[in-house]
Order: structure tokens, then C-alpha cells, then sequence
């Protein structure tokens, strides 16, 4: 039977992902995408329009997926800072555990194309501002409970976690020892700490 001409654009999509989250944007040829898809390039290109279309919708689903799993860490947690303190833990193992260096594919893309191309930027930026914005609610929340001293800006808190998530994923880099992961981690969320616990 001959196969139809649809083809399974999630399926499309978490291959390609994978190529540019190894690789880069930029060294991602169509060759390589072509290759990772098994579409032909007519089909990529008819599906997507470009590489760049491509990347776009890569970006789109690695955000959905990304935000929906740090929502659920936080409603699953027993409290707000729980929340935060999974959300770091799981985010420094899978760091450890990236054997190729992959880091995360939105810091990449951010460091590697934020000055070139005004749209992918603001597609990462609105993405990263999510994140920033679930961790400035958990704080918030904190605040209401008890958790955290109400004289903290859960704003500045918020952007406080957020560069340490980049700082993270440069550490990384160095490809460090578990031990390194878990006192930074833990000088991380030393700060969130209300003053009688």
C-alpha cells in the first residue's frame, strides 16, 4: 500500500528538535533535518516553508511541553517552595545527566541567536518570562503562607532564580561533579528561606 502523504508532524517535530538541540540553529543543515525527518526536503519545506519555520514550531512545542511540566511540579508540590526546590532538582539532574551537553534548548537558542533574529528572541523571551512568572506566583504564595519573609520581592526572588537557571546550564558546560550541582542548588534556594526556619 502506498503510504499517504500526511505524516506525523509531532513526530516530525521531536526529531527535529532533537537535531537542533544537539547541534544549534545554525549548524542544523536540511540535510540534517532531512535525514533526522525522513521527509524530503519538498515535504519539509511544503510543511514548514523553511528551516526557520521549522525551528519556530520547535520552539512553540518545546515551550507548551516545558511550562505544562513546571506547572505540574508546582500544583503537585506540598507548598510553594517545595515547588520551587523540585523544579531546581529535577533541573540540575537532567543537566548532569546530558551526556552530549545539550543544556536546555531555549538558554541555547537564547544565547546563540538572541542579537540575530528579532522574532525567535521574543518567542524565547515570552517563554522564559512564563517560567519567571510561575516562579514569582509560587513566591507569592509562599509569602501568604508563612513561607517567606513578606519584606523579599517575590519579583526580584522570580528574576533571582531565573539567572540561576542560566547560570546552571553554564556550569554544565564543565561538565562538574554531583556534589558541585547540589551546593549550588542549595545556596540557590538558601534564599528563599524565611528567616524563622
Amino acid at each position: 500500500m502506498a503510504r499517504p502523504a500526511e505524516f506525523d508532524r509531532k513526530d516530525v517535530l521531536e526529531k527535529a528538535m532533537n537535531v537542533f538541540w544537539r547541534t544549534g540553529y545554525s549548524a542544523s543543515s536540511v540535510t540534517d533535518l532531512v535525514n533526522a525527518t525522513k521527509l524530503k526536503p519538498g515535504s519539509l519545506y511544503g510543511a514548514f516553508q523553511s528551516k526557520r519555520g521549522l525551528f519556530l514550531e520547535v520552539i512553540d512545542t518545546y515551550s507548551s511541553r516545558s511550562l505544562e511540566r513546571i506547572s505540574n511540579i508546582m500544583t503537585e508540590a506540598e507548598s510553594p517552595i517545595e515547588g520551587i526546590h523540585t523544579f531546581f532538582i529535577r533541573f540540575s539532574n537532567e543537566l548532569e545527566n546530558d551526556s552530549i551537553g545539550k543544556g536546555c534548548l531555549m538558554v541555547n537558542t537564547m544565547l546563540e541567536l538572541a542579537t540575530e533574529d528579532d522574532e525567535i528572541r521574543g518567542k524565547v523571551g515570552h517563554y522564559l518570562d512564563q517560567i519567571e512568572r510561575h516562579f514569582c506566583t509560587a513566591l507569592l504564595k509562599a509569602q501568604e503562607a508563612g513561607e517567606l519573609d513578606k519584606q523579599q520581592s517575590a519579583e526580584d526572588l522570580a528574576t533571582y532564580l531565573m539567572t540561576n537557571i542560566w547560570g546552571l546550564r553554564v556550569l554544565s558546560s564543565k561538565r562538574p561533579e554531583h556534589h558541585k550541582y547540589e551546593a549550588v542548588v542549595k545556596t540557590i534556594l538558601s534564599a528563599l528561606h524565611s528567616p524563622h526556619h
